[in-house]
């Protein structure tokens, strides 16, 4: 691993160093604001995984920092399962399924879900016209219920691309916890090291609901963090999005998190998103750390086949779905016939009253 400190004018300057120098890859470690006299400048110290040149080495993809012929690969194996499927869908008898099942399958073609899974529901259905869909669809996605009873680790970190609401959904969920346990002690910790409109978004409304909040600019603070987390109830962490090639283990290693067994990871999507980005998404977020998917901006998307394919290709429980845009009634636990009304019907989760649904009081 290569570790580098890095001074600018600014921390915009500084991080541009970064970007120059280590690669769109690296990982922020720390960053601090430094006066010597009448001279002030930003520090920030980054690491990577690898010694990164200025500039991509020849067939690297620049956007992504793949090594040279990895997206080929990956454009060479779609095109065979494309291949594939278009060898083995006309060999499939649709005559073992009954005709609710057929449609149910046809209905779920046309949201988007993909075909290799509904080869995998066909393969469920087929000889037992009586099977219900629901049955064969319910072993793929999973509703967790986010409420105080069913996630009881302490630190829930937020990740996701940019633009996703993880800062947002954040907020939602502990606004919630706080609502419905206004004497729990919650801390909203802030891993973004640039700062930002999200920093000063997460800020003031902690401080606005009576939570704490913290700026965790490296490991040694995010250690001592854990190390004195008897002093909160739950712990909020909102993770920046991560570029290049590292992984969720990788960064959670180098934040300090990696050993950190109270803690659950929820991945944070949109169904707007295309089809190949949640395909990299979910092998850039695959971690055993991993434990929920949540669902945000719901109502800006056209249809959902993108939960079943995620859950199928994750195997992770959905925890919640978010609509709009404000804080409260927007976050709404999941369950199944939820899931099923947003799949079938394309019908968004209602903003329930908080004190009516009890979710997170028990």
């Amino acid at each position: 691993m290569q570790v580098k400190t890095f001074r600018g004018r600014s921390s915009f300057e500084a991080l541009q160093q970064v970007k120059q120098v280590l690669g769109d890859d690296a990982v922020i470690l720390g960053t601090q604001n430094v006066s010597e006299g009448e001279k002030t400048w930003c520090e920030v110290t980054a690491a990577t995984d690898h010694a990164a040149p200025e500039k991509p080495a020849t067939g690297d993809d620049p956007q992504t920092g793949s090594a040279p012929g990895w997206n080929e690969w990956h454009r060479e194996w779609d095109l065979i399962k494309s291949h594939m499927m278009a060898l083995i869908k006309p060999q499939l008898d649709m005559s073992m399924l009954a005709p609710r099942q057929r449609q149910a399958l046809e209905l779920l073609e046309r949201e988007g879900v993909a075909e290799g899974v509904s080869l995998a529901l066909y393969d469920t259905l087929r000889g037992d016209r009586e099977s219900s869909i629901l049955g064969a669809l319910g072993r793929i996605v999973r509703p967790h219920a986010w409420n105080w009873k069913n996630w009881r680790q302490k630190l829930h970190v937020l990740a996701g691309p940019s633009g996703c609401g993880k800062s947002t959904t954040l907020l939602r969920m502990a606004l919630a916890c706080h609502t419905k346990r206004p004497d729990s002690r919650i801390c909203i910790v802030n891993l973004d090291a640039s700062g930002g409109k999200a920093r000063q978004y997460l800020k003031y409304f902690a401080e606005l609901s009576g939570m704490a909040y913290k700026d965790i600019r490296n490991a040694r603070e995010m250690l001592d963090l854990v190390k004195d987390g008897q002093k909160f109830d739950r712990i909020f962490v909102d993770m920046p999005a991560m570029s290049g090639k590292t992984t969720l283990n990788r960064y959670l290693q180098l934040i300090g998190l990696g050993e950190c067994d109270d803690m659950a990871v929820h991945l944070v999507l949109s169904p707007h998103y295309a089809p190949a980005q949640l395909e990299l998404f979910t092998r850039k977020y695959a971690s055993s750390k991993c434990a929920s998917v949540i669902w945000t901006k719901l109502d800006e998307a056209c249809n959902f086949g993108a939960v079943v394919n995620t859950a199928h290709a994750t195997g992770l429980p959905v925890a919640a779905l978010s609509i709009g845009s404000g804080l409260r009634g927007t976050l709404v636990p999941a369950d199944t016939g939820m899931l099923w009304r947003l799949i079938f019907k394309r019908q968004l989760p209602e903003s329930p009253l908080e004190e009516k649904r009890g979710n997170y009081a028990q």
